[in-house]
């Protein structure tokens, strides 16, 4: 693999995001990173350790790191929903108009 400078990396990444395949996944990644990374603040502004959360979802702890990595594959919108709750937070899905601004399909607020 060719390496890339690091003033590069924009450049680099723009060129990979003209593949649609290169872009469905990054963007799938970035929706997954966004997510694990609200879930993991909203946690800790709750002052709660993985496994007090897991607790009180009735999970264990791996599972709650896993959703906060990123590497948990069956993550379900009920499942979001009980985190939430949980964390006495709602969710909101919405579907903002695609601009080439936003790279994700996904904003977690």
């Amino acid at each position: 693999m060719k390496k890339v400078r690091l003033e590069n990396v924009d450049i680099h990444l723009n060129e990979k995001l003209k593949d649609p395949e290169f872009r469905r996944l990054y963007e799938f990644e970035c929706a997954k990173v966004a997510l694990a990374q609200k879930i993991a603040e909203l946690r800790e502004e709750k002052h709660l350790r993985q496994v007090d959360l897991a607790k009180r979802l009735g999970v264990s702890q791996q599972f709650i790191s896993q959703i906060e990595t990123g590497d948990e594959k069956n993550l379900t919108i009920e499942t979001i929903i009980k985190i939430a709750r949980s964390l006495g937070r709602g969710v909101s899905i919405s579907f903002p108009k695609h601009t080439n601004r936003h790279l994700s399909y996904l904003e977690v607020t």
